[in-house]
């Protein structure tokens, strides 16, 4: 149970800490920021869980006391970070099919006449929002005029290429 409540706990404070700082001001890198508040809080929680126990010995039970519980719930920490830095990426910028969705509910009843769709969902709205994302993360940069993948963004290009390979998906596009 340590572990379950330990790790729910550094969740929510970690949670908790992302949207205090987000509603101050919005980071230029939100995916560093929010694995440095998860893992963190875990580290913090996990140093003072020792002091706080004797501090409140009715919270002892509660808290984990081995070193085994401690690395579950660095690991609890851990899996609930990943999961949510994947959904809030989906999050942070939309993607091209939700603003087409969105553009044809804005239409309403009516509909939108095909040539003012794709008048209107051009490269501007569609893959310059991507450029820039790939530019700010440093997974590509802009060198006299050419867009140019980096190390970074050649190794992320990799990993999904493996990833893609090991799922049998192809290279995709």
């Amino acid at each position: 149970m340590p572990v379950l409540i330990g790790g729910s706990v550094l969740t929510c404070v970690a949670f908790l800490i992302h949207l205090a700082i987000w509603r101050v001001r919005l980071p230029r890198r939100q995916t560093r920021c929010l694995v440095r508040i998860f893992m963190g809080v875990a580290a913090a929680g996990l140093t003072l869980r020792q002091p706080l126990s004797r501090l409140v010995p009715a919270l002892a039970p509660w808290l984990p006391a081995t070193l085994p519980q401690a690395l579950h719930v660095l690991l609890f920490v851990a899996a609930m970070m990943s999961a949510y830095v994947i959904s809030y990426s989906a999050l942070e910028a939309d993607s091209p099919t939700l603003v087409m969705v969105r553009h044809i509910l804005a239409a309403g009843p009516g509909g939108i006449a095909p040539e003012v769709f794709f008048r209107e969902m051009n490269d501007e709205v569609l893959v310059q929002p991507r450029l820039d994302d790939l530019l700010r993360d440093g997974l590509a940069e802009l060198v006299d005029g050419r867009y140019r993948p980096t190390a970074k963004g050649r190794a992320m290009a990799r990993l999904f290429t493996l990833f893609r390979a090991v799922l049998g998906a192809g290279k995709g596009g």
